[in-house]
C-alpha cells in the first residue's frame, strides 16, 4: 500500500512538473495587459499546427494577422517563447528606425560555442554588429558592385549553356528553383570566396552541398527549434553533430585557403572577399581600437563569409525563381520586360554593365513585385535591448522580449495593397509608387538593419533576368504548380518545386 502511495506521489510530481513547465509562461502576456489572439496550447502555444507540420508557419503567421483586427499588437507564445506580433505601420518604424537602439538585436538565440559560423552579422547585435557593419559595408557600394559585374556575367554564361543544353536534349523542361539555386551557388561562390565554382554543371559541387545542408529542413533542426523556444540549455545534451562540424571545417577551410592563395600571388578582386580580408587586418592581425571590449577571432571573419554564402545562396534563388514564375504566367509582363532589355542593349551597343542595368526601371519594378508577393523572409525579427513602453500604451516591454513583424502578412493586406494576390509590377512605377502607403514594404527590412547586401541581390537578379528573357520564352505548362507551395520548416519561404518550359527565341 506504502509503495503504491509513493508510486502515486511521484506521478503526481512528475505531472506537476510538466504542467509547470509548460504553462510557466502562459500568463506573461495577461500580466502585461496584452491581448492573444486565441487560447495557447500547453508546451506548443500558438504554433502547434506548423510545429507538428500540418501547416506552413506563414499560414499561422497569416491566421494570426487576420485574427487582430485593428488591435496594434498581440502577444503570442511560440512553444514556451512569448513574442509580440506588430501589426501597427507606425509602431512598426518605431522598432525599425526611429527607437532602434531599444531593438539593435535580431534576438537569434543560436549558440555560438557549438557552431562559431553562428556568430555572424546577421545574429550578432549590439557594438559586435555595429563594428562589423561598418567593415562590411564598403563593400556593397555602388562603385565595389560595379567591378563584380563581370564575375555574375561568368556565371550567367555557364547558365545559359546549361538550358541551352536542357532544350536541345530535355523539351525545355526545367525546375527552375534547383536551377536558380545552383546560379547563385556560383554567383556568390565567386564574390564571397573568390572560387570558380561551376557548381551549374558539377552535381558533386561541396559549395552546393553543404550549402543545402544547412537550408534544407530536416527533423534535427526542427528539434533544435523547438528547443531554442522551450529550453534553450538543452541543447548541450545533444549529441555531437558530425555533419556540422563537417559543415564548419569547410567553411573555414575553403575561406581560409582562399585568402592564403591571394596573399601569396598578390591577388587584388575588388569583391566581397577583398572586404573580409581588410577586415581581417583591422580586427584580428592588428586591432586598430582600445575603446571598445569586443574583440574578433579568424573564425569570426569566416562566420562572415559562411552568412554571405548562406544568405546569396537561397534568398537570391528563391526570388528569381518566383520572379520567373510570375513571369511565365503573366506573359504580356514577360513581354514588356523583354523589349525593356532589348532596347536598352540597343542604346548600349549590347554591353552588359552598370549603365545598362540601371536603365532597366520595368524590370527593377517586376523585383518589387516579386519581393511584395513573395518576400524570402516572412518576417522581422528583433529583441527588446532597452526597456521600452510602447507609446499610447501602458505596456512597457523588458529586456529579452521577442518581437515580431509580419511583413509577408503587411504586404498582403488589400488596407495597402489592393488585389494583394494579384502581380502587378505598376504598383511600384513612378506615378503609382508616391502613392503607395509608407512603411509597408520591408522585403529587406528597414533602418540600420536594412539588408546589407540589397544592392548586391538587385545587381545579380537584374542580370540573369536580362540574360535570361533575351534568350528564351518562358511559359507554364501541365507540371506547373499553381498556386506554389512552400516547404514546410524552410527558413525562406521556398516553393517546393517550380517546373517551366524554356523556349528559345530566334534572334
Amino acid at each position: 500500500m506504502e509503495c503504491c502511495d509513493f508510486n502515486w506521489l511521484l506521478l503526481s510530481i512528475v505531472v506537476g512538473a510538466v504542467f509547470l513547465f509548460t504553462t510557466l509562461y502562459s500568463s506573461y502576456w495577461y500580466k502585461l495587459g496584452v491581448r492573444c489572439p486565441w487560447v495557447p496550447k500547453p508546451l506548443f502555444g500558438h504554433f502547434f499546427e506548423s510545429i507538428i507540420g500540418k501547416k506552413h508557419v506563414m499560414a499561422v503567421w497569416e491566421l494570426i494577422y487576420q485574427k487582430m483586427g485593428d488591435q496594434p499588437f498581440v502577444g503570442v507564445y511560440n512553444m514556451r517563447t512569448p513574442q509580440l506580433v506588430i501589426k501597427d505601420i507606425d509602431l512598426i518604424n518605431c522598432i525599425l528606425v526611429k527607437d532602434f537602439n531599444h531593438f539593435n538585436s535580431r534576438g537569434i538565440n543560436f549558440d555560438v560555442r557549438s557552431n562559431p559560423l553562428h556568430n555572424n552579422i546577421f545574429v550578432n547585435g549590439g557594438e559586435r554588429w555595429r563594428i562589423m557593419r561598418q567593415k562590411m559595408s564598403p563593400g556593397f557600394t555602388f562603385n565595389k558592385l560595379k567591378y563584380m559585374i563581370d564575375q555574375i556575367k561568368e556565371c550567367i554564361d555557364c547558365l545559359k549553356l546549361n538550358i541551352d543544353k536542357i532544350v536541345k536534349e530535355e523539351s525545355g523542361e526545367i525546375e527552375i528553383r534547383d536551377m536558380m539555386s545552383k546560379y547563385s551557388t556560383d554567383v556568390i561562390g565567386s564574390c564571397a570566396f573568390g572560387l570558380k565554382l561551376d557548381a551549374i554543371n558539377d552535381p558533386d559541387s561541396e559549395f552546393r552541398k553543404y550549402g543545402k545542408a544547412v537550408v534544407t529542413p530536416s527533423i534535427r533542426n526542427q528539434i533544435i527549434s523547438a528547443i531554442l523556444l522551450t529550453q534553450p540549455l538543452l541543447l548541450r545534451l545533444l549529441p555531437k553533430n558530425n555533419r556540422r562540424q563537417e559543415t564548419i571545417s569547410f567553411f573555414k577551410n575553403a575561406f581560409q585557403q582562399t585568402i592564403q592563395y591571394r596573399e601569396k600571388n598578390g591577388i587584388d578582386r575588388k569583391d566581397f572577399v577583398e572586404q573580409l580580408m581588410k577586415a581581417r587586418e583591422d580586427l584580428v592581425l592588428n586591432p586598430e581600437s582600445k575603446n571598445t571590449d569586443v574583440t574578433f577571432s579568424e573564425m569570426d571573419i569566416v562566420a562572415n563569409a559562411y552568412i554571405l554564402f548562406i544568405a546569396g545562396f537561397d534568398t537570391v534563388s528563391t526570388t528569381l525563381t518566383c520572379a520567373l514564375y510570375e513571369l511565365a504566367l503573366n506573359s504580356t509582363i514577360q513581354n514588356r520586360v523583354r523589349e525593356e532589355i532589348q532596347c536598352e542593349k540597343l542604346k548600349n551597343a549590347g554591353q552588359l554593365n552598370h549603365e545598362f542595368l540601371s536603365n532597366l526601371t520595368y524590370m527593377h519594378m517586376v523585383i518589387k513585385e516579386t519581393l511584395r508577393k513573395h518576400p524570402p523572409l516572412g518576417i522581422l525579427e528583433r529583441v527588446v535591448t532597452e526597456p521600452y513602453k510602447i507609446p499610447g500604451s501602458n505596456v512597457t516591454l523588458e529586456n529579452g522580449t521577442k518581437i515580431i513583424i509580419p511583413i509577408r502578412s503587411i504586404q498582403h493586406d488589400p488596407k495597402y495593397y489592393s488585389n494583394p494576390d494579384e502581380f502587378d509590377p505598376e504598383r511600384f512605377s513612378k506615378e503609382n509608387e508616391s502613392n503607395l502607403y509608407p512603411n509597408t514594404y520591408y522585403p529587406f527590412g528597414d533602418g540600420p538593419r536594412l539588408c546589407l547586401g540589397k544592392r548586391f541581390a538587385e545587381l545579380e537578379m537584374k542580370i540573369a533576368l536580362s540574360e535570361i528573357l533575351s534568350n528564351f520564352e518562358i511559359l507554364p505548362y501541365e507540371k506547373t504548380q499553381i498556386p506554389l507551395q512552400y516547404i514546410i520548416g524552410s527558413f525562406v519561404n521556398a516553393p517546393e518545386n517550380v517546373w517551366l518550359i524554356f523556349k528559345p527565341i530566334n534572334t
